[in-house]
């Protein structure tokens, strides 16, 4: 069933953002001394001052896509005069704070939507965010303040600033808006999950394919086995079935695309790749949001994790082999993406300083700003930047990621659509805990468990979609023009894994 997150399952998953925020923030130390010179260069696109000063108060959340963002605040203000309260309103307290971990800051943020409270002028927006805010009129147009599309800015991060989306299924209470009408928010982090491997264990893959074979055949040199890392973060196997050509819905929103020969043959697939080092689940289950954890400790030849959390290679025990590049094709090579961007709430009082600062945050100059800290650009021209790339080697390779990557459905409880699939794949990593992939004798096991458990999630995914009002056709949404899609991003979905 959909609901909030129960207190243990909220503990796991308050910790595991704890400690992804904590790995990027010790890179950042590490990197920050050397990078603060480098990161003044260049004349920024400069704001003018304003006759009127004025405050705003930005919603913000500690992490490494943020962290630049808090460096360019000070010279904002002293250029403009402007001043910033930065972070999430404490309604007891009256105090404002910067949030310390995800769904802190998420609720803050949807809470202040819902209730009309007027408490932000700039928020900080995970794209999954979008359908609910800009769908259901929460946030801002861009265009009153003359905002035109910016030909730098890479296209599928652009695009999740619009509303209608203009891309995958339409969200049946968007009947009749044109797609991509409105630009409501800019990005300005672009991430997208990336591969990972070992060049020293492996060469690098074309295909996947190649990949697999690769792994079963690593380098004689290489004492051990070769695999890679086990995750049951569904951003993993979503972009292995992305890049076999796979996806989550049609276009009349029903989860047939799951049930077809291409998912369950990448659903098994997947679940003997990430078998093949015999890690029991019960030791994997905590890293869900830290895919990259055995990649960085050496357990692992290869893993599939975020181009953000990339910066950790150089702090790696085997950083000068842990190699990051796009995915290898499938059927292509298409990735889930997840950007960041920033938007001004529709009840906001400063509306003309928040688009000030959103421009400027949004520029070129302050872009590489935040690429000096590995955070990935959402600027074409910044992943052709010589200094950028002699830090971080990969970036040319995200920039194709990011122009290929698949971005998640616009659904306002996308959590919940996640959720499910995270349940199937910690119910099947739970049944064949016990079985090695290699065994010929096993392969019925896993065609099996995989194909049951995924058809399961098709069904609690089309069930959910039910009660939401996906399915009650056109003629119901083209007389409804008030009605919205049911569901926010707090809803999440309660999964219930049996131990054997």
């Amino acid at each position: 069933m959909v609901n909030t997150l129960t207190d243990a399952t909220r503990h796991r998953h308050l910790a595991s953002r704890r400690r992804r925020t904590r790995g990027w923030l010790a890179a950042l130390a590490l990197a920050a001394a050397t990078l603060l010179a480098a990161c003044g260069g260049g004349e920024p696109e400069l704001p003018a001052a304003v006759p009127n000063p004025v405050t705003i108060r930005i919603a913000a959340f500690r992490g490494a896509e943020t962290t630049a963002l808090f460096r360019i605040i000070p010279e904002w203000e002293h250029i403009t005069g402007n001043k910033v309260e930065l972070g999430i309103l404490d309604r007891a307290t009256g105090e404002r704070a910067v949030a310390t971990d995800y769904v802190t800051y998420r609720d803050a943020i949807i809470e202040n939507a819902e209730e009309n409270l007027a408490n932000y002028d700039v928020v900080i927006i995970d794209d999954p965010w979008m359908p609910y805010l800009a769908g259901g009129g929460k946030l801002t147009p861009l265009s009153p303040f003359g905002y035109q599309t910016d030909l730098d800015l890479i296209s599928g991060s652009a695009s999740l600033g619009m509303w209608p989306p203009p891309f995958g299924p339409l969200p049946p209470d968007a009947v009749g808006v044109p797609r991509g009408a409105e630009t409501y928010a800019l990005p300005f982090v672009g991430n997208v999950m990336m591969l990972w491997y070992r060049a020293d264990v492996i060469a690098k893959p074309g295909t996947i394919d190649d990949l697999t074979q690769l792994l079963r055949n690593p380098d004689p040199a290489y004492i051990g086995s070769a695999g890679i890392a086990p995750s049951n973060n569904p951003h993993v196997f979503m972009s292995w079935l992305a890049s076999r050509g796979g996806d989550v819905f049609d276009r009349d929103w029903r989860a047939a695309p799951l049930r077809s020969s291409i998912a369950l043959d990448a659903f098994d697939e997947y679940l003997r790749e990430a078998s093949r080092l015999r890690i029991p689940f019960s030791e994997f289950a905590p890293e869900r949001y830290e895919p990259h954890a055995r990649m960085l400790d050496g357990t692992a030849a290869a893993a599939v994790a975020w181009a953000a959390d990339a910066q950790l290679v150089l702090t790696s025990a085997v950083s000068d082999q842990i190699h990051v590049t796009q995915f290898p094709v499938g059927r292509k090579s298409s990735t889930l993406t997840g950007n960041w961007l920033l938007g001004i709430p529709s009840d906001a009082s400063n509306p003309e300083a928040g688009f000030d600062f959103i421009k400027w945050a949004n520029s070129s100059q302050i872009q590489k700003t935040s690429a000096l800290l590995g955070v990935p650009p959402v600027r074409l021209s910044l992943y052709s930047d010589r200094e950028l790339i002699s830090r971080f080697p990969w970036l040319p390779e995200v920039s194709h990621a990011l122009q290929s990557g698949y971005i998640r459905p616009r659904v306002p409880a996308w959590d919940v659509v996640e959720g499910v699939i995270g349940c199937a794949l910690d119910r099947s990593f739970s049944r064949l805990s016990a079985l090695d992939p290699d065994n010929p004798a096993n392969a019925e096991a896993f065609a099996t468990v995989s194909r049951e458990e995924l058809l399961r999630a098709a069904d609690d995914i089309e069930s959910v979609m039910e009660g939401w009002g996906y399915y009650r056709g056109e003629e119901y949404w083209g007389t409804a023009s008030n009605e919205r899609i049911q569901g926010d991003p707090r809803d999440e979905w309660t999964c219930t894994v049996v131990t054997p």
